[in-house]
């Protein structure tokens, strides 16, 4: 039995077994981009979801309500610009980005039902006056926010769809209750 090779047999054994290594090296790097995006992305939604379970959350909550309160009367006068006013833009952009997430498939929107139960709905809605002003007065300074849909658009459109999939998730978890 002959066991001897040729440098042509070697080289081409090299050839494969390289070609196997750079295959298996790519896979390698892809399934670790792979995990280190699912990494980063888990924990962006557990920052998040951090803010939620803050202790200043309730505090920035209830600043909402005072001021939907304060200024329900139509008179804004004091507001535009006002630390109130960034303030509770503040709170609803930490909803906008939680709308984000759930939209992206970065949380699951069942989980976020289940963790705020039906402060979503009840947050846009006392959110509204006040983003109906700011984007009045938006639409004052800019003209290319002057068409509501537009301005829709713009101003807190992941809120708005996450606190409509609360009400869904309400009215859903209200009919279940219903027939028990």
């Amino acid at each position: 039995m002959d066991l001897s090779f040729d440098v042509t047999d070697l080289e081409s054994l090299l050839r494969v077994m390289s070609s196997i290594a750079v295959l298996a090296g790519t896979v390698f790097v892809i399934l670790q981009l792979r995990l280190n995006f699912q990494q980063a992305r888990s924990r962006n939604a557990f920052d998040l979801i951090g803010k939620v379970i803050d202790p200043a959350f309730p505090v920035r909550r209830h600043l909402l309500y005072e001021v939907s309160e304060r200024y329900s009367g139509g008179d804004w006068t004091g507001f535009d610009r006002s630390l109130d006013d960034f303030q509770v833009r503040s709170f609803a952009n930490i909803y906008e980005q939680l709308g984000l997430l759930v939209r992206k498939g970065v949380i699951d929107v069942r989980d976020v039902m289940e963790a705020l139960s039906a402060q979503p709905m009840a947050d846009w809605l006392t959110f509204q006056p006040v983003r109906q002003h700011i984007m009045e007065q938006a639409a004052a300074a800019f003209s290319e926010l002057a068409s509501a849909p537009a301005a829709d658009a713009v101003y807190w459109p992941n809120f708005r769809w996450l606190a409509e999939e609360n009400t869904k998730w309400v009215r859903e978890r209200m009919s279940h209750s219903a027939t028990r």
